[in-house]
């Protein structure tokens, strides 16, 4: 699926000022949006077994046991603002079944969906890794990005293991994005990893335009990475060719959201300032 982005990037890094492709047009048709109970939510969870959107709440990033889960309905209703309460600053989501990991500062935390219970918590081997990302492979490893620490974690059965270590390549490391053989690290720059050895797989960081840095969510749109990016506050697009543009200038303020490629359905936790938090349900589209 990823093949040409692999080989393109291998092959060349692409530099300062290279022209793009030709972009495609974005069509995007908000469907619902939710501020009801929500304070500063940093990722969501879609779980479409039982019609559900999860939402992490940071309040404050620190270990405070302030932060929290919320929980809506796929048609756009809040069903419980603080579901899951007694969390520090969870940030990443990803689910697996009926577990729910949740990055949580220091530690990797796994919630039944099912009771709503705290089944599991894996504590990181470095003292303020600063846990952001998680991100779930196929066939179930777990990866967590450690933003402070330059480091990539792994859960290795009961245990949060050290998986990847660059302070350069890895410098403030966020969003995670995971399929086949590729694992993708955002942050202050952009690389490809092999999700099994670690290894890299392109020589550098996979674009080297001044104005894409500090990456947060990532997702697959079908035939390019969606991007959002900490101090920008639009949504990017990243082609096969290595280079990255806005889809729009529509200010989203989106931190780690997610997309179906299939529907087009994108979900958005934002933080638009002045009390603003909110989650928005899209529609977006290429042609």
């Amino acid at each position: 699926m990823y093949k040409a982005l692999i080989a393109a990037i291998t092959a060349i890094t692409v530099s300062i000022g290279a022209a793009p492709l030709a972009a495609e047009t974005a069509h995007i048709r908000e469907i619902w949006s939710i501020n009801e109970g929500l304070f500063e939510p940093e990722s969501v969870a879609v779980d479409e077994a039982r019609n559900y959107v999860y939402a992490s709440n940071v309040v404050g990033y620190g270990i405070n046991g302030k932060g929290y889960i919320s929980r809506m309905s796929m048609s756009g209703r809040m069903i419980e603002a603080k579901w899951i309460e007694g969390l520090n600053g969870p940030t990443g989501l990803a689910l697996s079944g009926t577990l729910l990991y949740v990055a949580d500062v220091n530690s990797l935390k796994a919630l039944n969906v099912e009771t709503g219970d705290i089944v599991a918590t894996y504590p990181a081997p470095d003292r303020e890794p600063c846990l952001n990302d998680v991100a779930l492979a196929a066939d179930g490893t777990v990866f967590v990005s450690g933003s402070c620490t330059g480091t990539i974690y792994k859960l290795d059965g009961d245990k949060l293991t050290r998986f990847i270590v660059d302070h350069e390549a890895l410098r403030f490391v966020n969003g995670l994005f995971v399929d086949g053989e590729l694992l993708l690290s955002g942050g202050w720059q952009i690389r490809l990893w092999n999700r099994f050895s670690g290894a890299p797989l392109a020589d550098g960081p996979v674009t080297r335009q001044p104005d894409v840095k500090d990456i947060d969510g990532l997702a697959w749109d079908g035939s390019a990475f969606l991007m959002s990016m900490v101090d920008d506050p639009r949504l990017w697009r990243l082609k096969a060719d290595g280079v990255a543009y806005p889809i729009s200038d529509q200010p989203f303020h989106a931190s780690d959201f997610y997309y179906d490629d299939v529907t087009g359905l994108l979900i958005m936790p934002r933080n638009l300032g002045e009390g603003d938090h909110r989650v928005t349900a899209y529609r977006l589209t290429f042609e």
